[in-house]
């Protein structure tokens, strides 16, 4: 098979039928300054040096937005051309013969691939868009912290005290069922083996004894359709989120 001849684009007309059933919150995921102001005083230090930073890193944000958007509808589009893995290995009455994909034909395992490589980007797209929101929020209360480590933590630091109610919305959202598991998905496809890939299925496990045994299993695998879901709530998880922050960080001080 060569992966090549399953690597698609949708036309230009498909494109918003794709991801259709998400527009609504689609269409929210998107800062815009109240008063579009995108000229300053560049001798005042405040409406300068702010001003221009902070418009800089709404337009960043709103092209990560898009980015986004891009690449769902991307893995969207292989995900609707047919990925039947919701049954992902069968085998005998006797748990022998353990078979993988029963019901995929080749184009299937083209378009898995396609979806797999779009969906590891999706998730780090999505880390990347709640980075910019604290940028956006570090440079809105100029709090004036460097990017660097332990940035996200320095910057609600700041803000529970200039902002509670905001500080205590953003402090809760890592707990929240959705965003954990996208971390999830994220760390994993990043730092260790990818859950859209079938393991080895090799499980190590010590007795009470102290006696290490190494099991055989059909391994661990995360089916399209629960990443869709997932990546689905997600949109929908950012969409709220937009709502929650807009009217703090885009209207324009007095």
């Amino acid at each position: 098979m060569d992966i090549y001849d399953y690597g698609k684009y949708p036309a230009k007309e498909d494109w918003e039928k794709i991801c259709k059933d998400k527009i609504e919150s689609i269409n929210k995921i998107g800062l815009e300054r109240t008063k579009n102001k995108f000229t300053f005083n560049l001798l005042d230090y405040n409406e300068g040096y702010y001003g221009i930073r902070f418009n800089y890193w709404l337009q960043e944000f709103n092209n990560r937005a898009f980015d986004l958007v891009a690449n769902y509808t991307l893995l969207k589009s292989y995900y609707d051309a047919g990925i039947p893995d919701d049954e992902w290995y069968t085998s005998g009455e006797d748990g022998t013969g353990v078979r993988y994909f029963p019901h995929f034909e080749e184009r299937h395992h083209g378009n898995l691939y396609w979806f797999g490589f779009y969906l590891e980007s999706y998730y780090t797209r999505f880390e990347g868009l709640i980075d910019a929101i604290y940028h956006v929020i570090n440079i809105k209360y100029k709090f004036d912290i460097e990017p660097a480590l332990r940035f996200r933590k320095k910057v609600l630091k700041e803000l529970e005290t200039t902002d509670k109610d905001l500080y205590d919305y953003l402090s809760a959202l890592p707990q929240d069922a959705i965003y954990k598991k996208v971390s999830e998905y994220r760390n994993n496809m990043v730092h260790n083996y990818r859950p859209s890939q079938i393991d080895s299925g090799y499980i190590e496990q010590t007795h009470v004894n102290g006696i290490k045994t190494i099991d055989k299993t059909v391994g661990n695998y995360t089916t399209s359709t629960e990443f869709l879901t997932n990546i689905n709530d997600s949109l929908d998880l950012l969409a709220e989120i937009i709502d929650e922050i807009k009217d703090k960080v885009t209207e324009d001080d007095e």
